[in-house]
């Protein structure tokens, strides 16, 4: 037995008996702060719809309660609480994507963050699909785009189900870690706080028309009509939170291409729920034993375990969407989830 299956059953068996139960999430988008429409946005699914929690309507069928932003067209939105910097994902945005065919019909938007509501910082935008227009009612695999929303399907629903809006692994949606925005300009220049973030902009991408971090055109399959359809915005870390006392998912590539998950506590390792850890490949379900072979531990203190992927993931071939959660004995939730893009 491995010292990393040494490490997981002798925690589990700590654990026994243990069990984790959703908790309604009420840290969503509170308010309409600017509305843009582009051409093709439709006044029957107002900005409006944008506030609240996601609903949606499983892999194969995208919510209808949501704002079309129209091409080219963007929504600011407002929160209750600023949303901060804490382990892994910070905020889950959606967009009703939905599957058919193998892959995911695509309608994506740009994703920003500001502390003033006058200046924003963007996430990175990635695509390594075909570098020509798609078709209207084409598909795409998971984690062709990563850095924006509309590439993942929404399986919460917080009228219909008990899937909480923030667990990546299980709920769909993209997740965003405030913490991939340090190096931009405005953050290093102290104009976004990433302790402080109060407004969320999405911004519709029209296919072909913008262009991702290695320069490479962003095609989607909205073509010259199509945009996104906005349906929520949960927040996983806000300052009600004791980011001291939270539980710890974090994944990233690092600089060989490897894919490295961070699992543990701040309180320390112990207090992780190891009963609730969960991950999923493409928002399907997978069992502890099928995924942790491919890693092995390279740092642990008391407080985490650091595994890394036994090959690089960057190269390999591999397309599709990695999202793992737990919950520490409190039943505070951690989130991440990572495009792996070949």
């Amino acid at each position: 037995m491995s010292s990393l299956n040494r490490l997981f059953t002798v925690a589990a068996v700590t654990v026994l008996g243990a069990s984790s139960s959703f908790a309604a999430s009420g840290a969503f988008a509170t308010s309409v702060v600017q509305f843009v429409p582009g051409p093709s946005a439709n006044p029957s699914f107002p900005a409006a719809n944008a506030i609240g929690g996601p609903t949606g309507g499983g892999l194969a069928n995208g919510s209808v309660h949501v704002c079309v932003l129209g091409v080219g067209g963007s929504l600011t939105l407002g929160f209750a609480n600023a949303i901060v910097d804490g382990p892994g994902a910070d905020f889950v945005a959606f967009e009703n994507a939905l599957t058919f065919g193998g892959g995911v019909f695509t309608e994506v938007a740009a994703v920003e963050v500001s502390t003033d509501g006058a200046n924003f910082a963007r996430f990175p935008m990635r695509y390594v699909g075909p570098p020509v227009a798609q078709p209207p009612f084409g598909t795409l695999p998971m984690g062709t785009f990563s850095g924006v929303v509309g590439g993942m399907p929404i399986l919460t629903n917080v009228a219909t189900n008990a899937i909480d809006p923030r667990d990546l692994p299980a709920g769909g949606g993209e997740g965003f870690d405030l913490a991939e925005l340090a190096n931009d300009p405005l953050v290093v220049g102290g104009i976004v706080d990433l302790t402080d973030v109060r407004f969320v902009r999405i911004v519709d991408v029209p296919a072909g028309t913008v262009l991702d971090e290695v320069g490479a055109p962003i095609f989607d399959h909205g073509g010259s009509t199509g945009s996104a359809d906005i349906d929520a915005v949960a927040v996983v870390r806000d300052q009600s939170d004791a980011l001291a006392h939270t539980p710890i998912v974090d994944l990233r590539i690092d600089a060989g291409g490897f894919l490295v998950v961070e699992i543990g506590d701040a309180d320390g390792f112990s207090d992780l729920d190891l009963a609730t850890l969960s991950a999923s490949f493409d928002l399907t379900t997978l069992q502890l034993a099928s995924w942790l072979p491919a890693f092995t531990i390279v740092g642990a203190d008391a407080t985490k375990v650091t595994l890394r992927s036994i090959a690089p993931t960057v190269g390999s071939g591999i397309l599709g969407a990695f999202a793992v959660s737990a919950r520490d004995h409190a039943g505070d939730l951690a989130a991440d989830q990572t495009m792996l893009q070949r």
